[in-house]
């Protein structure tokens, strides 16, 4: 029965190791999924399978966006890329006296340890983030299927800690600043999606996220052009 059960379990990361992977590319610049109703159904199928039912439900009765992906790609650079509703954990919590820069060099060694490279973006964009936890996520399912008892809790130390300290503080803060601008309201379920399967998450690695609570402008965190060239090792190009 033992086997089963840690058959099932592995069965349901993997699709939550893709539900992460699928959100990511909803809340990219890209925008094709967000017209695709086979990648949204894909996404709902992997919720599903993922029994992750509070992110499922963000997606009920959500359809195809009306809009041309031109039109949402030109969205997406006015509101995300340009920092008006910034997608970085930098631009969501408050900023201590070193600035964001220890906090990027952090999150690029939770990248490092399982062997992910962030080049051309700085590593705390929510989209770096979401695919990290797809890989975490994927790599302690393959350590289960393999009876890998010290790489899972291994994996599993490691998306505890990120969760706990990087994602977790921040992305329903991020997911609320993009339901308060109508514009965004084609982002808005699946933002509010992914803010739930963190939360999930992080209730299944029985961790607490540190929250901030500090309220902050919109723009607030936004590095400046020399931040904004780091990579995933810390260091510039």
């Amino acid at each position: 029965m033992g086997s089963v059960q840690t058959l099932e379990e592995a069965t349901e990361l993997r699709a939550r190791s893709v539900a992460f992977i699928l959100l990511a590319e909803a809340l990219g610049p890209d925008g094709r999924l967000l017209v695709d109703p086979e990648g949204i159904e894909a996404l709902r199928g992997a919720l599903r399978a993922g029994r992750a039912s509070a992110a499922l439900a963000r997606l009920d009765g959500v359809a195809p966006s009306d809009l041309e992906v031109e039109e949402l790609a030109g969205l997406w650079v006015r509101w995300f890329d340009l920092g008006r509703v910034a997608p970085y954990e930098g631009s969501n919590v408050a900023s201590n006296a070193g600035g964001v820069t220890p906090r990027l060099a952090d999150v690029a060694g939770f990248y490092r340890a399982l062997g992910m490279a962030v080049v051309d973006e700085r590593p705390d964009h929510v989209l770096a983030q979401l695919e990290f936890m797809a890989v975490a996520v994927l790599a302690e399912a393959e350590a289960i299927e393999s009876g890998s008892t010290e790489d899972e809790k291994s994996t599993a130390r490691c998306a505890r800690s990120f969760l706990r300290d990087h994602l977790g503080s921040w992305i329903d803060t991020w997911a609320a600043r993009v339901g308060g601008v109508e514009e965004l309201s084609p982002w808005f379920p699946f933002a509010a999606a992914a803010a739930d399967l963190v939360r999930a998450e992080a209730a299944r690695h029985n961790v607490i996220p540190l929250v901030d609570d500090a309220i902050l402008p919109a723009d607030a965190g936004v590095a400046d052009d020399e931040e904004n060239e780091l990579w995933c090792d810390g260091t510039g190009p």
